[in-house]
C-alpha cells in the first residue's frame, strides 16, 4: 500500500491501483473490503464445509481474502453488470404482491356484502395462502438469477429464463435450443438444474428433485454463485439482505394469518373432521383387538379368574397393549371383548361368539357382535357398562 496523499492498494484480481476510499475497483469491479459501506457484507456470506471466509482484522488484512487451503478457491464480491437494479426488483415484487392481497380482500369484501365472518369462511384464506407461496417462489427465482449476474426479469419470461440459465451455467447460450429436442431436452434440463445447485454449493440432486424448495433456499440464503457474490450498483449486501428478509417476513405473516383465519372460521368443520378421525382410529384399534383376541382364545392362550363359558377380556389402554400406530396424546381407548363359548356334545369348544365394546371417553360403541361390527358402529359413547367387571375376567398369556 502506498502512503502518499491518496492512498491506494493493488487490486488482488486485476492488479490495478485502487484508491483506498473507493468502494470498488473501476476496472474489474472488485469490492474494496476496507470501505465503510462494505464492512458488513461478510456476515451475510453463507458458511460452508471448506470454511471460506473474508478477514476483517484491520486495514491491511481487510485487503486480503483468505484462500481455502484445500481447494484454493475464494469468495469475492463484485458489482453485477447484468443483474439489473435490485431495489427496482424488490419494489415491483412488493407492489404486485400488495395489489394482489389488497385486491383479493376487496373483491371478497364486496362479494360477501361486508360480512366479515362470511369473508373469512370463504375461499379468501386459501387464495391468500396460494398468493403468498407463489410470491415467495417467484421472487426467489429472481434472486437466484441476480446471484448469477443475470437480469432478474429473465427469470419470469418463458424460454428466456432457460436461455439465461444456460448462459450462466455453461456460458453457451445456444445450448438452450436443446430443450426443443425430444428426450434430449428433458435430460438437458435435469442436468442444468443439477449443475445450478452444485454451483451454489448445494446438493445438486435436491435442486433437481425439489426446485420449488431449493430456489427459495438459494435465493433467500447467503450462498454465492461460483464463490462470487454479485452486488447491485446502489445497494450494499447488507441492504439487499434486509430487503429479502423483509419481503419474506411479509409473506410468511400473511400465510400464518390466512391459516389462523381459516381455522377460526371453520372450527365446526374442523371439529367434525377430527371426530371423524377419532372414529377411524377407534375402528382401527378395535380391529386389532378382535384379531388378537380371536387368535388367543381359539389357541387356548389365556387364563381366567373364574369358570364358565362366558369370558371377558378387559383392556385399560389399547395403545400400550397393542402398540397401535399414530397414537396421539388423548384419553386412552379402553373396553372389553366378550366371548361366549358353545360346546359340542363331548364338551369341547365348537363355536365362539364374540362381542366388543370400546370408547375413548367421547366416541365408541356399546357391546356389539363382531359379525355386525362396522365403521358406522362408532357413535358418541362415553362410558362402558360396568357390569362386565362382575363377569369371568380373563387375561392373555403374554409369553405363550
Amino acid at each position: 500500500m502506498n502512503n502518499d496523499e491518496e492512498q491506494t492498494f493493488s487490486c488482488p484480481r486485476c492488479g490495478s491501483d485502487v484508491n483506498l476510499k473507493a468502494r470498488y475497483c473501476m476496472k474489474c469491479g472488485y469490492l474494496n473490503p476496507a470501505h465503510p459501506e462494505n464492512k458488513q457484507y461478510v456476515k451475510y456470506l453463507k458458511g460452508n464445509k471448506e470454511g471460506y471466509s473474508v478477514s476483517q482484522d484491520g486495514v491491511n488484512s481487510d485487503l486480503q481474502i483468505n484462500v481455502n487451503e484445500a481447494t484454493g478457491k475464494l469468495i469475492t464480491t463484485e458489482f453485477g453488470s447484468n443483474m439489473g437494479n435490485f431495489t427496482l426488483c424488490f419494489i415491483i415484487n412488493l407492489l404486485c404482491y400488495a395489489l394482489l392481497v389488497v385486491g383479493s380482500v376487496a373483491i371478497f369484501y364486496y362479494a360477501c356484502y361486508g360480512d366479515v365472518y362470511t369473508i373469512l369462511g370463504s375461499e379468501l384464506c386459501f387464495l391468500l395462502f396460494i398468493i403468498s407461496i407463489v410470491s415467495i417462489y417467484l421472487y426467489s427465482t429472481q434472486l437466484v438469477y441476480m446471484k448469477m449476474n443475470r437480469h432478474w426479469w429473465a427469470a419470469l419470461v418463458p424460454f428466456v429464463n432457460l436461455y439465461a440459465l444456460s448462459d450462466a451455467i455453461y456460458g453457451k447460450k445456444l445450448l438452450n435450443l436443446l430443450v426443443f429436442v425430444p428426450v434430449v431436452g428433458q435430460i438437458y434440463l435435469l442436468v442444468l438444474f443439477y449443475k445450478m445447485g452444485k454451483e451454489f454449493r448445494y446438493n445438486g440432486l435436491l435442486t433437481l428433485l425439489f426446485p420449488f424448495i431449493m430456489y427459495p433456499v438459494i435465493g433467500y440464503g447467503g450462498s454465492a454463485f461460483r464463490n462470487v457474490c454479485y452486488l447491485s450498483g446502489r445497494d450494499s449486501l447488507e441492504k439487499e439482505y434486509t430487503k429479502k428478509k423483509f419481503f419474506l417476513i411479509i409473506n410468511v405473516v400473511v400465510i400464518v394469518c390466512s391459516i389462523i383465519m381459516y381455522i377460526y372460521s371453520n372450527v365446526v368443520d374442523i371439529n367434525r373432521r377430527m371426530d371423524r378421525f377419532s372414529s377411524y382410529y377407534i375402528y382401527f384399534a378395535s380391529q386389532r383387538v378382535i384379531t388378537r383376541t380371536k387368535l388367543k382364545v381359539e389357541n387356548n392362550v389365556y387364563l381366567c379368574d373364574g369358570t364358565g363359558d362366558t369370558l371377558y377380556f378387559h383392556f385399560e389402554d389399547l395403545s400400550d397393549y397393542f402398540n397401535i400406530p399414530f397414537y396421539v396424546y388423548r384419553d386412552p381407548i379402553q373396553g372389553y371383548m366378550k366371548v361366549e363359548i358353545i360346546r359340542d356334545a363331548e364338551g369341547q369348544p365348537d363355536q365362539y361368539i364374540y362381542s366388543i365394546s370400546m370408547t375413548d371417553g367421547r366416541y365408541g360403541f356399546a357391546e356389539t357382535p363382531v359379525s355386525e361390527f362396522e365403521m358406522e358402529s362408532v357413535v358418541p359413547f362415553g362410558e362402558l357398562d360396568p357390569n362386565h367387571l362382575n363377569g369371568n375376567q380373563c387375561y392373555f398369556r403374554r409369553n405363550a
